[in-house]
């Protein structure tokens, strides 16, 4: 059997008092297809809140640990985690110079909220929807966030946070968007479900007319092919942008 330690073991002791993401999907979907945003963004901070105390609670190493094991890092170097390096890589996936005010943004992967913060500090849009199905680093984002200016825009009041399966939730909102950032790392090969055909179909599905979409396509060649490739046969205006020094892609896409 595994031994758990420091931070699993208090995560997963404080989970018996919270409600698993499973619980949360059947109301949360509900509200999504009602377009009851405010609701969700409540009901899923107050779960997310449950975990506050224990999250301010971990030694740095811990913190970084478990960012780095769910988000799969954020463009920094294990000894250099400079705020400029993430927010350049931010930037770039969440292509931030297309959001016009008053634009409706959906986001897949809220991470530590650093794209969100990108799109807050360009524009104004009249909303943003972010989902993330982790309540350990939504935790983390809200309430012991290393780049405070990534928490404060998650407080912004347009942004609404869905804690919730992202395909499921994108299955159940009925609405269409300006924008689409999918940054559901940590990268297409580990999570294949958030990249597969159908979900990206679905993605098509809620982007208005002329709307763009930018999606994270990780450095795996195979994957990065396939990906162009399935954006293209969607009918999207396709280019690439890379990380600075960096293998990793990210597709800026237009609907035509």
């Amino acid at each position: 059997m595994r031994m758990l330690k420091g931070v699993e073991l208090i995560i997963v002791n404080e989970k018996k008092f919270m409600k698993t993401t499973e619980e949360l999907e059947l109301p949360l979907t509900k509200l999504l297809s009602q377009k009851k945003y405010d609701e969700v963004d409540r009901l899923s901070r107050n779960e997310v809140s449950k975990l506050a105390a224990r999250v301010q609670s971990m030694t740095d190493d811990e913190l970084w640990n478990l960012i780095d094991k769910i988000t799969g890092g954020l463009g920094y170097t294990k000894e250099d985690k400079d705020i400029s390096r993430i927010i350049v890589c931010g930037s770039i996936i969440s292509w931030a110079a297309v959001v016009k005010p008053k634009s409706k943004v959906l986001e897949i992967g809220t991470g530590l909220g650093r794209t969100c913060y990108t799109i807050i500090s360009w524009s104004t849009p009249s909303l943003y929807l972010t989902i993330d199905s982790s309540h350990e680093i939504l935790a983390i984002a809200l309430y012991r966030n290393p780049y405070p200016q990534f928490r404060d825009s998650l407080m912004n009041k347009c942004v609404k946070i869905c804690l919730c399966d992202a395909e499921k939730a994108i299955n159940a909102i009925n609405d269409s968007f300006d924008h689409v950032i999918h940054d559901g790392g940590p990268n297409p090969r580990r999570n294949p479900t958030l990249f597969s055909d159908g979900f990206l179909e679905r993605l098509s599905e809620l982007i208005k007319s002329g709307g763009t979409l930018s999606i994270f396509g990780g450095k795996d060649k195979k994957w990065q092919d396939k990906l162009y490739r399935k954006l293209r046969d969607l009918g999207f205006q396709v280019s690439t942008e890379a990380f600075p020094s960096s293998p990793v892609l990210v597709f800026h896409c237009i609907k035509d």
